[in-house]
């Protein structure tokens, strides 16, 4: 399965562990294909160094972890279906991807269910959905 994992799951699985990290570690020991983007790579170094601090270094090792084992596509398209247009950046990343499913946490990106195909779940349920 091809699946982006939003930022918010790549933050809350540095910073707090839990489900997250468990989709995290699933996708990136190959469980499933994870696509990424400059734009999503970009956000969560941004993120790691303005709110929580990080030093430069372990956030270019995380940033490179994922990379190293992502599909980092360069979207040709730009989405404005979301009602958060921050979030637009991940729907891009998955239609660019012709990823499978979305995780997310984010409430905006939830409610949608499903774009263009595309589900989009939380953590757990991407857990449950792979049959863990």
């Amino acid at each position: 399965m091809r699946v982006v994992l939003d930022t918010n799951v790549f933050v809350s699985a540095l910073v707090h562990g839990g489900r997250p990290l468990e989709a995290v570690e699933f996708c990136l020991s190959g469980g499933c294909e994870l696509i990424a983007s400059e734009p999503i790579l970009g956000e969560l170094a941004g993120i790691l160094s303005g709110k929580f601090g990080w030093q430069q270094r372990e956030i270019r090792d995380a940033v490179e972890r994922i990379r190293q084992f992502s599909d980092v596509v360069n979207p040709a398209i730009v989405v404005t279906d979301c009602s958060d247009p921050d979030d637009n950046r991940i729907l891009e990343a998955a239609v660019a991807g012709t990823a499978e499913c979305i995780v997310s946490g984010d409430k905006h990106l939830r409610r949608m269910k499903a774009y263009r195909g595309i589900e989009i779940l939380n953590a757990s349920g991407f857990l449950s959905r792979m049959g863990l």
